[in-house]
């Protein structure tokens, strides 16, 4: 038996931005805290359904409502409740980025955590480096067989190396804090960078005199 590795990458620009967005408020009583957090992603909401499909491309968390302290001094003091809510959206036309963060930056939003760029056809992309990965491992079969003077026989076992394979796409790792303030104007913009899918596999394939 031969056993021999195969790789294959395949890179594209992403077609798509994965926003995720926050709400949050602290208040002196806790109903007004929930209530303007609901009412701010309501409106966010609102900005996202003209950019997105409701049902597929929003995301929202249940909200959460806490005590909040602050470290005044040498000691933490309560400064009243914080209600927060959490709003993944995709984004599937990039070109619009910079018309929808202004659109959000005119709302009371707390942040946008993060930003990740992917590909929407992602799965086909895997598969096809899956193929591109066992056609660099047979290649390599070939070239080892045909320099020993011995014929290669069939496949016996094939197998993903999931150590090598990378298939999620990036995040910036910017964060873009508002700190609830509507400041309207021009959104941001941004210059994506090439993704690239890869596999790697392991083959075992039979040798003949």
């Amino acid at each position: 038996m031969i056993r021999v590795s195969g790789e294959g990458k395949i890179r594209i620009m992403p077609d798509l931005v994965i926003l995720t967005i926050n709400v949050a408020f602290t208040k002196p009583r806790m109903v007004d805290a929930v209530a303007e957090t609901q009412a701010t992603v309501d409106s966010v909401v609102q900005i996202l359904e003209s950019f997105g499909r409701k049902n597929l491309d929003i995301k929202t968390s249940s909200i959460s409502a806490n005590k909040d302290y602050e470290y005044i001094g040498n000691s933490n003091r309560f400064i009243g409740y914080k209600a927060e809510q959490t709003i993944d959206f995709v984004l599937n036309d990039i070109s619009k980025f910079t018309d929808l963060t202004g659109k959000l930056l005119e709302t009371k939003i707390s942040s946008i955590s993060q930003i990740q760029f992917n590909h929407s056809k992602a799965d086909s992309l895997l598969r096809e480096a899956d193929l591109l990965a066992y056609d660099d491992a047979l290649k390599s079969a070939n070239k080892l067989t045909s320099r020993a003077n011995v014929k290669l026989g069939k496949l016996l076992f094939i197998s993903n190396d999931l150590t090598n394979s990378e298939h999620q796409g990036y995040s910036t790792g910017d964060r873009i804090d508002t700190y609830n303030k509507g400041y309207g104007g021009r959104g941001f913009k941004i210059s994506p960078e090439v993704i690239e899918f890869k596999k790697s596999i392991t083959t075992e394939f039979l040798m003949v005199d």
